[in-house]
C-alpha cells in the first residue's frame, strides 16, 4: 500500500502530538474523582482518524492506549485501559462516511431537522441525567451552556459534512468513555454507579469538546492539506 505525502505528514504530526501530550502528562487533567483524570488525548486521535482513515486512526489510538497504561497503571490494569483506545480512531471515520452518504442523498431541510432533533434529544437526556446525579450546580450550568452552543452550531449549518463530522467526533469520544468505563465495571475496578457518574461528569463534556474542536480543525485541514 502506497502512503501519500499527505498521510506521512499528517500521520507524523498527530503521532508526535499524541506522544507529547501522553507522555508529558499534558494530555491528562488531574481530577479528584475515581477516574483520576480527564483527558484531551482523544482529540488528536479523532482528528487523525477523520483525516487519514481507520487504519491510521487505529495507530493513533494505540499510541493513546500506551500512554494511558503509562499514566493510569496504578489505578487499573492494561486490559481495562487499552482495548477501547484504538477504536477511538476507527469509529469516527466509519460513522462520518456512513452519515455523510445518507445526508448527501437528502434535501438540506432534512439535514436541519435531523440536526435539530438529535441536538434537542441530547440536550434533554443530558440535562435530566445531570439533574438526577448532580443537582443544580456549576457542572449542570456549564454542561447546559456547552450543549446549547453545539445545538446552535448544528442548526445554523445546513452542510451535511459539518453534521457528519460533529456526530462522528461525539461518538468517537464516547467510544473511549463507554469502552473504558465498561471494562472497568466488568473487571470490578469500579461499581456501575460510579462509572455512570464519571461518564456524566467527564465523558459528556469530553465528547462535546471533541465536537467543538475536531469539526472545524478537520474541515480546515482538508481544505489546506492536499495529496
Amino acid at each position: 500500500m502506497r502512503i501519500s505525502n499527505r498521510e506521512i505528514a499528517l500521520g507524523g504530526l498527530f503521532g508526535g502530538i499524541i506522544l507529547l501530550l501522553g507522555f508529558s502528562y499534558l494530555g491528562y487533567i488531574p481530577l479528584p474523582t475515581p477516574a483520576g483524570a480527564a483527558t484531551i488525548m482523544h482529540i488528536p486521535v479523532i482528528i487523525a482518524g477523520l483525516l487519514l482513515g481507520p487504519k491510521f486512526g487505529a495507530i493513533a489510538g494505540t499510541l493513546f492506549g500506551l500512554s494511558a497504561i503509562y499514566y493510569f497503571l496504578s489505578i487499573a490494569p492494561p486490559w481495562v485501559l487499552f482495548p477501547a483506545r484504538p477504536l477511538i480512531g476507527v469509529v469516527p471515520p466509519l460513522v462520518y462516511w456512513g452519515i455523510l452518504e445518507v445526508l448527501k442523498k437528502r434535501e438540506q431541510s432534512f439535514v436541519r431537522w435531523v440536526s435539530l432533533i438529535i441536538s434537542v434529544a441530547l440536550l434533554i437526556i443530558t440535562l435530566k441525567l445531570s439533574y438526577d446525579k448532580l443537582g443544580i450546580n456549576f457542572w449542570f450550568i456549564l454542561l447546559s451552556l456547552l450543549l446549547i452552543l453545539v445545538i446552535i452550531f448544528w442548526i445554523r449549518s445546513s452542510d451535511p459534512k459539518i453534521v457528519s463530522l460533529a456526530v462522528a467526533s461525539f461518538l468517537g469520544s464516547l467510544t473511549n468513555t463507554v469502552g473504558t468505563l465498561g471494562l472497568a465495571v466488568v473487571f470490578k475496578i469500579l461499581p456501575i454507579g460510579t462509572a455512570i457518574s464519571i461518564g456524566i461528569l467527564q465523558g459528556i463534556p469530553e465528547a462535546i469538546l471533541a465536537v467543538v474542536i475536531c469539526t472545524p480543525i478537520v474541515m480546515a485541514l482538508e481544505r489546506r492539506v492536499k495529496g
